[in-house]
């Protein structure tokens, strides 16, 4: 049996599940909140190679192409994008299913949260209930 229930908020305001969950009697502690500023790429610098005061040569055969030319622009090779880990992290911790995760990704990158909470095995239906009861969810889901 599935211990988190989730579900897509288009808002990510949660106040009125907090109240649900605490007029229910349960605690608050176990919910989650993902939002779309955890979004599923991040900017980076490349290693610093962006400095353009790095490793010039000056003529002396130690020029790296792209590194030592100057500082790329920002659509250029100079900012990298990678999948935020913590984020994967984050969606793996609810114990998501491969197979949907990319729904998940797919509605954080359409600014819309993912909201989860992690129950008890005697209380997975009253959450599950309270999540749906709402209205303010999509997509409720145990896993």
């Amino acid at each position: 049996m599935g211990l988190v229930v989730t579900g897509i908020s288009q808002s990510g305001d949660i106040s009125s599940i907090e109240a649900a969950l605490k007029a229910a009697g349960l605690p608050l502690d176990p919910i989650q909140l993902i939002g779309p500023d955890d979004s599923t790429q991040g900017a980076a610098s490349s290693l610093g190679l962006t400095n353009p005061g790095l490793m010039t040569g000056g003529g002396q055969g130690t020029g790296v192409p792209g590194v030592t030319s100057g500082v790329p622009t920002a659509g250029g090779y100079g900012t990298r994008y990678f999948r935020n880990e913590a984020l994967s992290d984050r969606l793996g911790d609810l114990e998501i299913p491969d197979d949907q995760v990319e729904n998940y990704v797919d509605a954080l990158s359409a600014g819309r949260s993912v909201v989860a909470y992690f129950a008890k095995p005697e209380n997975v239906a009253q959450v599950e209930t309270i999540f749906r009861a709402d209205g303010s969810l999509a997509r409720v889901k145990t896993f």
